[in-house]
C-alpha cells in the first residue's frame, strides 16, 4: 500500500477517535445533570411522602383536639340536663346531646381512617426509603465515575492529538490538503474502504478496471460517486 495512503488511514482513524472522545467529553455535563436531576426527583418524591405523613399526623391531632372539646361540651350538656325544668327544654337538650354524640362519632371515624391510612403509608414509606437509598447510592456512584472519567478523557485526547500532529507531518502537503478538502465535504470521513467491488461509504459499485488497479497498484483512486479516497485493507 502507498505509504501516504497508509498514513492517511491512520490519520482518519485518529481523527474519528478524537471526534468520538470529544463527543463523550461534551456529553458529560448533560449526563451528570440528568443523573443529578434524577437524584433530586427521587429525594423530592420521598420528601413529599414524608410531608404527607406529617400532615396526616397533624390532621389526627387536630381531630383529636376537636373530639376532646366536643366530649367536654357533651359532659357539660349532660350535667345541664339534670337542671332543666320543662319538657321542652329537656327535649331540646336531648337533641343537642344527640347531635354532639353524632359529631364525636363522625370525628372518631375520621381519626380511624387517618390511622389506617397512616399505617399503610408508614409501611410504604419504609419500602420507599430503602429503594431511595439504594437508587441514590447507584446514581451517586454513576456521578462519581462520570467525574473520574473526565481527566482520563482529557489525557487520552491530548495523547491522540499529539499522535495526530505527528502523523500529519508524515503526509505530503498536497495529499493532506486533498484529504482535508474531502473530509470537510464528507462530515470528516475522507477515506472509504473498497470491498467486494463496492465503496463502503456510498455503497456504489466501483468500476472494474479501477478496482483491479486499486488491488495491484499503489496509486491513489477516488470514488466516482462520493469522491472519497479509496483504499483496500487486504493490500496493506
Amino acid at each position: 500500500m502507498n505509504p501516504d495512503l497508509r498514513n492517511l488511514i491512520a490519520l482518519q482513524d485518529l481523527e474519528l477517535n478524537i471526534a468520538s472522545l470529544q463527543k463523550q467529553a461534551s456529553e458529560i455535563p448533560n449526563k451528570k445533570q440528568v443523573l443529578e436531576n434524577e437524584l433530586e426527583r427521587i429525594r423530592s418524591e420521598y420528601d413529599r411522602e414524608v410531608v404527607r405523613l406529617k400532615d396526616l399526623a397533624n390532621q389526627r391531632r387536630a381531630l383529636e383536639g376537636v373530639v376532646d372539646d366536643r366530649r367536654a361540651k357533651l359532659s357539660r350538656l349532660k350535667d345541664q340536663l339534670m337542671t332543666v325544668k320543662t319538657n321542652k327544654e329537656y327535649t331540646a337538650m336531648l337533641h343537642e346531646i344527640q347531635m354532639a354524640e353524632e359529631q364525636i362519632r363522625s370525628e372518631e371515624d375520621k381519626i380511624l381512617e387517618i390511622m389506617e391510612e397512616t399505617e399503610d403509608m408508614e409501611g410504604d414509606l419504609r419500602k420507599a426509603e430503602q429503594e431511595m437509598l439504594k437508587r441514590s447510592g447507584e446514581i451517586q456512584e454513576e456521578i462519581r465515575k462520570t467525574d473520574e472519567s473526565v481527566p482520563r478523557l482529557e489525557s487520552e485526547l491530548e495523547r491522540q492529538r499529539e499522535e495526530k500532529a505527528a502523523m500529519e507531518s508524515t503526509i505530503t502537503t498536497e495529499l493532506l490538503a486533498q484529504y482535508r478538502s474531502i473530509a470537510k465535504a464528507r462530515k470528516g470521513v475522507a477515506l472509504a474502504e473498497a470491498k467486494d467491488e463496492l465503496c463502503s461509504a456510498c455503497h456504489v459499485r466501483i468500476r472494474p478496471q479501477m478496482y483491479a488497479e486499486l488491488l495491484r497498484t499503489d496509486n491513489i483512486y477516488i470514488c466516482d460517486s462520493c469522491s472519497r479516497i479509496l483504499f483496500h485493507r487486504d493490500n496493506s
